[in-house]
């Protein structure tokens, strides 16, 4: 984009409003940044967040911005296997004529429904955040699915977590000159540096929610075959999340088992910094560029449910990936490969480490600032 089209532009736009069902810990910073960088070019920055519903909230750490303009939503909870709820936030009625309205893609959010509609009659400018498609399309309703591709194509704008999310797109028509890729991180405000704490060789950590999805039985199988073999072998398991005592009893069964709960500050980085590998065979998301600030390897596999972040993991450079689903067997030689072959485990320490610089928290919001301005 010109130089010309950037200033008709912030003299167009005046006002960002940036939706969240809830704001998690890690997700605040890029509010922060966003905030700071619309104001350089003259723009204010508005974030409408609210509380989340009891299963979220059992598995992350939530902030509450006093900046913010916090609601009080309606979380309705669903019938059926799946924990599910839908949320309605009210916002069509704080949006101003003109305003750029950034929304999470989902379909349990209801307030993106009447958005949309103000869309399509020249009210305000929506733009989606999100991965491209729903990696876990098994836990979303049929209705609401087909409403969602219905719209995905009709918005401003598109800011696409990854590369990846940018393929989603294009495979379903969206426009590549409405995408902007920006490289979803967080930022990793690291207090110790490496050589403050000793890494143990055969230390591994799972650091997450704890849910089916993440596997966590593979986890715990595969731990077990190699403890019988590799007796100095460690799990080190911080987090919390709806299967918390299914850990906390694991934990207690096997003495070379540590459950240590939610972990922070500095207790988070000897918890990272100590362990030689992340274990992770379900879902990889943000948790990619935690792995990459502490030089801590992670060792997944192939899944249909990986958040779009999982591109930024190249096998065999920074990671470990099996080239499937994966069970007990395969997972654990992906595993023992890794614990018995030091120069390996260097290689992809030095490849995390190279990784570490390509995404930061200040370009990704550089990104979403470029891609209003170029509406």
């Amino acid at each position: 984009m010109n130089d010309q089209s950037q200033i008709e532009n912030k003299a167009r736009v005046r006002r960002v409003v940036f939706v969240q069902k809830f704001v998690p810990h890690y997700r605040l910073p890029l509010f922060e940044n966003l905030r700071d960088q619309f104001a350089a070019v003259g723009i204010e920055f508005v974030l409408i967040y609210g509380q989340p519903d009891p299963y979220e909230g059992s598995k992350i750490r939530m902030e509450f911005p006093e900046w913010g303009r916090r609601v009080k939503s309606l979380i309705i909870p669903l019938p059926g296997k799946f924990t599910r709820y839908l949320y309605w936030q009210n916002v069509p009625f704080k949006i101003k004529r003109g305003d750029v309205v950034i929304v999470e893609h989902a379909s349990k959010l209801l307030d993106n429904y009447f958005l949309f509609a103000l869309q399509q009659i020249g009210w305000l400018s929506l733009c989606y955040f999100g991965h491209g498609r729903n990696f876990q399309s098994h836990r979303e309703i049929g209705l609401a699915r087909k409403l969602k591709q219905l719209m995905v194509k009709r918005v401003a704008r598109w800011f696409a977590y990854t590369e990846i999310s940018r393929q989603a797109l294009l495979e379903q028509q969206v426009s590549d000159e409405r995408i902007v890729v920006v490289n979803n991180t967080l930022t990793v405000s690291r207090q110790l540096e490496e050589a403050d704490v000793p890494r143990h060789k055969s230390r591994f950590v799972y650091i997450g929610g704890f849910y089916k999805e993440k596997r966590l039985d593979l986890i715990f199988e595969t731990m077990l075959k190699l403890s019988a073999k590799h007796s100095e072998i460690e799990l080190h398991i911080a987090g919390t999340g709806p299967d918390q005592s299914m850990v906390e009893s694991f934990a207690r069964e096997h003495d070379w088992c540590t459950y240590v709960g939610p972990v922070f500050g500095e207790d988070r980085d000897r918890f990272l910094l100590s362990a030689t590998a992340i274990v992770m065979p379900g879902p990889v998301g943000l948790v990619a560029i935690d792995s990459f600030h502490y030089a801590t390897p992670i060792l997944t596999t192939e899944s249909t449910n990986h958040g779009p972040e999982v591109a930024y993991l190249e096998h065999d450079v920074n990671a470990l990936i099996l080239d499937t689903h994966g069970d007990v067997d395969s997972y654990s030689d992906l595993v023992e490969k890794f614990l018995s072959d030091n120069q390996l485990a260097e290689k992809l320490r030095d490849g995390c480490r190279e990784s570490a610089g390509d995404y930061t928290i200040q370009d990704t919001a550089s990104k979403f600032v470029d891609g209003v301005l170029s509406l």
